[in-house]
């Protein structure tokens, strides 16, 4: 038999089911019955004259139906989020893959240019400071503006 507590944690799903089922029942004595198991089949009884038995019998197939839909939609939910987390797993290595990629030509651009400047020193040299030069004169012409 379905018990109150059932009926009350539940209430806003089964609601719903309870209106498709018995038709018979208004908004108003939804809401006025609000989760009491009691009030429901004696509501029920009074307005299809059925028995308690077959009224509760029905009211356990509608909670079992609702608590197999909730475990569904758990499942599916948990499948949705492994599915996530995987994606995420993959996401995070190919990030990873990149940067590993980008500091290793990076290193390899800072190597080269040092054995550039150990082989040419003199134009290196020439170069930074030229390099300088203009940077000062292009920044001095700024700022006198």
């Amino acid at each position: 038999m379905i018990t109150s507590e059932e009926l009350k944690g539940n209430w806003n799903q089964l609601r719903g089911k309870v209106e498709e089922r018995w038709s018979q029942l208004s908004s108003n004595d939804l809401d006025q019955i609000n989760g009491n198991v009691d009030q429901l089949v004696g509501v029920l009884q009074q307005k299809t004259g059925q028995a308690k038995q077959t009224i509760e019998h029905e009211l356990n197939e509608l909670l079992d139906s609702s608590a197999q839909n909730a475990s569904s939609v758990a499942e599916k939910l948990g499948a949705y989020s492994k599915e996530a987390n995987e994606y995420a797993a993959q996401v995070a290595e190919q990030a990873r893959q990149q940067y590993m990629q980008m500091a290793g030509g990076v290193q390899e651009g800072y190597n080269q240019a040092g054995e550039y400047v150990k082989q040419h020193p003199a134009e290196s040299v020439a170069v930074a400071f030229g390099t300088g030069l203009i940077a000062g004169v292009m920044l001095g012409l700024i700022v006198r503006r």
